[in-house]
């Protein structure tokens, strides 16, 4: 289970939005940070923190997300680009300002294979 300051109920989904920067060839970031901004709250790639209880429940065959294909941890592509709600937990610690809800539904599919590794190859840089 997370340790996110808070959990997601019903059929909602906690996800945190993959932190956009893009940089030139060599290694210059090439965006303001109200560019940022903009990219952050529209951006459709994020990792799955955790599942309110009944996320996937009702779907045809599920009883919960494994069931789906979808784990904690899990990089994956939202359907929507700003219709999830920011949690507030931004507003107590800056690590949970890229953390949403979206609806189960909502997440379209998971990356894999050298997707997958550029994207981890990514977030291990924004971690340093």
């Amino acid at each position: 289970m997370s340790n996110a300051p808070v959990d997601p109920v019903g059929f909602l989904v906690l996800v945190e939005i993959i932190p956009v920067q893009l940089t030139s060839a060599l290694g210059i970031i090439l965006n303001s940070a109200d560019e940022q901004e903009r990219e952050r709250k529209g951006r459709d790639l994020a990792r799955i923190i955790s599942f309110g209880p009944i996320a996937y429940k009702g779907y045809a065959g599920c009883e919960c997300p494994q069931d789906w294909g979808v784990t904690e941890g899990d990089i994956v592509e939202l359907t929507t680009r700003y219709e999830a709600k920011f949690t507030r937990a931004a507003e107590y610690h800056p690590d949970y300002a890229n953390y949403r809800y979206v609806n189960d539904g909502d997440i379209a599919g998971k990356a894999r294979g050298d997707f997958l590794g550029m994207l981890q190859r990514q977030l291990g840089e924004n971690n340093e």
